[in-house]
């Protein structure tokens, strides 16, 4: 596992996108929130994962609402992370654009962005900042290098991400169906994208949503999941333990 999304507590999100995947899961995000009701559990484990999983490489603050609701909750994960793993490094996501103190103590700041304009309201000064770009109709019409050109020399990667159909949200598909970027201005950017030689970082996602492989989800109650679809959780305190080689192997699986 390289990669470990790591959720905060579950709020009524202030910004209620029409297009929140969070929406579309299968389990209603009702997971129990021990990291109020239980911390010690929800820390313990925390620590067990990072200390387990030598292989991991970065921490990805995020939630079923924006995580910045919480900021407790961030401040207090920063904290295990640098105690405990400090060659780990941190990943915030966000739509929360007001600068705050705690971006400084991150490796790396993803806002998400479904609106041309908002990107000039960004100010990444003293930050490393990554743009998620989503890909909605506001960007119908723009290329890659209009949105260069509103960076305005702003030292950040740039990752253009496709909407998710809500599979069990009707609501959300129809949002999709009816306000995602156009095919035409979708094919320019990839062709852009390929073809761009500039200093900046630059990427597409198309497939944002199969997560096989790429991280597993450390949620509010504690617990280990597959990802963010999975209603089975993984048993920390009884999954690994360490041989002499000072390598891991899975010995046992639990699930609910």
């Amino acid at each position: 596992m390289k990669s470990l999304q790591v959720l905060t507590p579950k709020r009524e999100c202030i910004f209620n996108c029409p297009f929140c995947i969070s929406k579309t899961h299968v389990h209603d995000n009702m997971f129990e929130n021990n990291y109020e009701n239980n911390y010690e559990l929800w820390e313990n484990n925390f620590i067990k994962i990072l200390k387990n999983y030598e292989d991991l490489k970065t921490i990805v603050i995020t939630g079923t609402n924006d995580p910045m609701q919480d900021i407790c909750c961030i401040e207090k994960i920063i904290e295990i992370v640098r105690e405990h793993r400090s060659d780990i490094k941190i990943e915030l996501q966000t739509r929360y654009y007001i600068k705050n103190q705690i971006y400084k103590k991150l490796d790396i700041v993803a806002f998400s962005i479904d609106k041309f304009n908002v990107i000039k309201k960004i100010d990444t000064t003293d930050i490393n900042a990554r743009f998620v770009i989503l890909l909605t109709d506001d960007f119908n019409q723009k290329s890659l290098y209009d949105i260069i050109d509103l960076i305005n020399n702003k030292d950040v990667q740039i990752t253009f991400k496709s909407l998710h159909y809500g599979e069990n949200n009707n609501k959300i598909s129809n949002w999709i169906k009816k306000h995602k970027i156009d095919s035409a201005t979708l094919d320019k950017l990839r062709t852009e994208i390929n073809n761009y030689r500039g200093i900046l970082s630059i990427r597409i996602d198309e497939n944002c949503m199969d997560s096989k492989g790429r991280y597993m989800v450390f949620r509010e109650d504690g617990n280990l999941y597959l990802d963010f679809y999975s209603k089975d959780k993984e048993y920390i305190n009884e999954q690994y333990e360490a041989y002499s080689n000072g390598k891991l192997q899975r010995i046992r699986r639990k699930s609910r």
